[in-house]
């Protein structure tokens, strides 16, 4: 728990925030407070929703692993989605998002994917979830694990005001038992099993999957690895954006790929020079496309929600962190069967404006 003081001082200093939902109110950390990291919540009582650690990369299978393992891991996919927790409070399900918000969307649909009675028999559980899908809010790309709006997929739990993961041991009997949606699970591996892991990994790029993520059977240690494809997936998805976004975005994923083609001689690395290369083009082509067609670049977004309120606390939410750089569609959100539809766009000024000065004929000094 945190103690009252300590929160009350911590909101005055600006390293948290305190906010409501509804009747809950609650105060997401900034910085780290009482030992909880940033993106730690805190609810009424004091009890603390632990934040989400971010997990270390490893770029190269035969040299990460043995430095990062010392006992078997498991393998389990990296779905190409974003995280959230999810807790019950009374009778209403939460899920915050990593930066410690109630994500309305996520909040929305979560009821579809989770059977509440989970949180009878586990009140203080907490479930660490991906939603992916084409249909998010949140992100350009997709996975190819759903083909349409959005799923979610279990990964991790916790319990409230626990720091760490519980055992994989005890998260593989709760999935089962409440016939929880899981990211799906490729075995264990030892730190020399390096053959076996790049067999999967080769199999996981041919299907188009994101990579994996590596963890202890007591969670504690962990680690992520990536397929060469997803690098040039999110570089494809995210071309349009390539004056918007800082060039790391890029040039990380670059490197990626070049060790991953190095450390994978079965994979067709001419084949992946070619796709890398339409890849960029592709993306600034559109680009070039929706500057001359409606004088503005910018990636539209359509997801659903079941609640008309919880898509216009959405559309509060995008004015709060978008602000100038979000528009809402006209009319919406708009009924569409059982659901409320809601459409928006998001503005990449420093592309919109380059390009469209250069399409005018305007004079550019390099």
């Amino acid at each position: 728990m945190i103690e009252g003081a300590q929160l009350e001082e911590a909101i005055a200093l600006g390293r948290a925030q305190a906010l409501h939902h509804d009747d809950l109110e609650y105060v997401r950390l900034l910085e780290q407070t009482a030992g909880y990291p940033r993106g730690s919540v805190v609810l009424p009582e004091g009890s603390v929703l632990p934040g989400y650690p971010s997990i270390g990369r490893i770029q190269s299978l035969e040299a990460g692993l043995p430095r990062r393992f010392r006992e078997p891991f498991w393998a389990e996919e990296k779905i190409d989605g974003f995280n959230v927790r999810i807790l019950r409070r009374g009778e209403a399900l939460y899920a915050f998002s990593r930066g410690g918000f109630i994500c309305p969307f996520s909040t929305d649909r979560v009821p579809e994917f989770v059977d509440p009675s989970v949180f009878d028999a586990e009140p203080d559980l907490i479930l660490c979830a991906e939603i992916a899908g084409p249909d998010t809010p949140y992100l350009e790309g997709s996975t190819p694990r759903v083909a349409r709006d959005v799923d979610l997929f279990v990964f991790d739990m916790m319990r409230l005001g626990v720091p760490g993961f519980l055992p994989q041991a005890d998260k593989f009997a709760l999935l089962e038992r409440h016939g929880l949606p899981v990211a799906p699970v490729h075995g264990q591996y030892r730190p020399d099993d390096i053959d076996p892991l790049r067999r999967l990994i080769l199999r996981l790029d041919a299907e188009g999957a994101e990579g994996l993520v590596l963890k202890t059977d007591d969670g504690r240690e962990r680690a992520k690895y990536v397929t060469g494809g997803s690098c040039v997936t999110d570089i494809r998805v995210c071309a349009e954006q390539l004056l918007d976004l800082p060039p790391q975005y890029f040039t990380n994923r670059l490197t990626r790929l070049a060790i991953f083609l190095a450390e994978h001689p079965g994979a067709d690395s001419d084949a992946m020079a070619r796709t890398l290369g339409r890849a960029f083009l592709e993306g600034l082509d559109e680009a070039v496309a929706k500057s001359r067609r409606q004088g503005r670049v910018s990636h539209r977004y359509r997801c659903r929600f079941r609640k008309e309120e919880n898509a216009r606390r959405f559309i509060a939410h995008l004015g709060d962190t978008g602000g100038r750089h979000v528009r809402v569609a006209a009319g919406m959100p708009r009924a569409e069967g059982d659901y409320w539809l809601l459409e928006f766009e998001r503005l990449f000024d420093h592309m919109t404006g380059t390009l469209s000065s250069a399409l005018r004929g305007d004079s550019q000094f390099d």
